[in-house]
Order: structure tokens, then sequence, then C-alpha cells
């Protein structure tokens, strides 16, 4: 997805061949962050959408700072809309007060929160609406930038070599009724992933429930249903990988211990992959 329009914006450090336009009359001020450099934002209200374009492909992150409620120190929610035409992209965040950051006139902000567009080739014009918020006032700043990569943690276990298109993986196999364990370092945040192995006698989708529990306490389960795959293990020709399902969550600081159960299947086993994303720090 893209953003550019007609008042140029001049953003630092950006590409040169990189330029988001701002269509819209939206207020722009600075916000004063730790390093005591004054960043660009637009303020989005109700009353105000932001509109803009976006040449691509590229990618785009959408930083957005809540305007702080008189009187709240507690965390608050607030929800945009990016559209892109008819299609509409909802989100929801959750920030904190920050307490190195400030608005014009010393004026209280939240914490930090983005998302990413990914912007599709050619001129794109886009749309970003305030649904609700507990302050009529979000500060919005672009940057070209892509998603962080995540980071894989090594599992140890009867490895899988997956191969689809030009990218290869090595997951790890897990049978029902056994439990992977892997240790990841906090705070970040996890995505396990899994691919239930059909053999030969397998036909049509199925389905499989992954969990992953430390120390006895749930963390993540979901049922999924998939069908066969295009990948292949190059170690394992006898087995078909399905499509790849997920289940996210957040860890705390420290090492925490996980294990991962598979289950609910007719599948012999699943390969498992499991990848960290270290927590950003929000100012």
């Amino acid at each position: 997805m893209r953003f550019l329009a007609a008042v140029p914006v001049l953003l630092s450090s950006l590409l040169l061949a990189e330029q988001v336009d701002v269509l819209s009359s939206n207020r722009r001020v600075d916000v004063s962050v730790i390093q005591r450099m004054d960043l660009g934002y637009y303020l989005l209200t109700s009353s105000q959408p932001l509109e803009f374009k976006v040449q691509g492909p590229t990618w785009l992150r959408v930083y957005t700072r809540l305007w702080w409620p008189d009187g709240m120190d507690w965390d608050q929610q607030y929800r945009v809309s990016l559209w892109q035409g008819d299609v509409e992209r909802p989100l929801q965040f959750e920030s904190g007060l920050s307490r190195s950051s400030f608005g014009p006139d010393r004026r209280r902000v939240g914490r930090w929160r983005s998302f990413y567009v990914q912007v599709p080739d050619g001129a794109n014009s886009y749309r970003l609406k305030l649904d609700d918020a507990p302050c009529d006032t979000v500060g919005v700043r672009f940057t070209f930038r892509a998603p962080r990569p995540w980071q894989q943690v090594e599992v140890r276990g009867q490895p899988l070599l997956l191969a689809e298109g030009s990218d290869t993986v090595r997951m790890t196999s897990l049978e029902p009724g056994e439990t992977l364990v892997v240790a990841v370092s906090g705070p970040c945040r996890v995505r396990v992933s899994a691919r239930l192995n059909f053999d030969p006698s397998m036909v049509g989708a199925q389905n499989f429930v992954l969990t992953v529990n430390q120390g006895g306490r749930q963390l993540a389960t979901d049922n999924f249903r998939v069908s066969r795959s295009g990948a292949v293990y190059t170690n394992e020709p006898g087995l078909v990988p399905s499509s790849r399902r997920s289940l996210r969550f957040n860890l705390g600081e420290g090492t925490h211990r996980l294990g991962i159960q598979l289950s609910g299947t007719l599948g012999r086993s699943a390969g498992i992959l499991v990848e960290r994303l270290v927590n950003e720090k929000y100012e």
C-alpha cells in the first residue's frame, strides 16, 4: 500500500527517490523525542482525514501518536482505518503516555505505535481516518522502511529441510503426543509456524491443533484446517508439507522454555518453525 500527494513533505533521511505527498490540508507540527530531534507529524482528527499518495513499489511505515487526553495517566486505546479506494484496513492501538516526547507547547503525547503498508507498483492514493480516540487528535508520520525480519530460533530435533520456490528453511519434526522444547529470550514477539505433513494415504483437507505452553500455562492455541502445498522436503521426499499456519504471542523479559504440541490430526507429524522479533523501544 502507499502514500503521497499534493503538498511536498520533507522527511529527514528518506531515500531521494521516495516521497510522500500529503494531499489534504491537515496541520503539521513538530514532536520532540528523547534525542531532542523534532519530527514532523500531521494532525489527524475525526473531521479531517489524512489523504496522500505514494509511488511504488515500496514499503511505507506509518507512525501514530495519540494526543494525550487531559487528566489521564493510564493506557489508552484508539482506532484508525486506512482506505485505498473502497478497501478498508481497520487498525487498533493501545499506548501509554510518553515520558520523553511531547508536542507543541510541551503537549503530552502517547508512545508511538506503527503499522506497515506494502505499496504496489505505480501511483497509489490513500486516506487515513480517525475512527475513535479519547482525544480527537492523533499525530501521523511517514517513513520508507520495510518490516524487520523475524529471527529463527534453534529447535533441537529431527530436521525437515523445506524448499518452496527459491526459499529453503530448516524446520523440526513434531509428532502427536510429543513436546518440542525451545528456549526463547525476551522481551519479544514470537511466531510458531507449523506445516502438517501429508503422506500418500491422506486425501482432502486435514485439521490439526497447535498449542504452546510454558510451565503448565497455555500461551497460545488454535485449530487449523490445511491442504497440501507446492513445497517439498528435500530430505523427506515421502512427506508433502501443507500450507503454513502460525501462532503469535508476546514474551516478557528473561529466558522462556516453551513446550510445543501437536494434536487433533490424522497426520503423523508436522514441521515446526519458531521465530522471534525483538521488541522496539517506544518513546
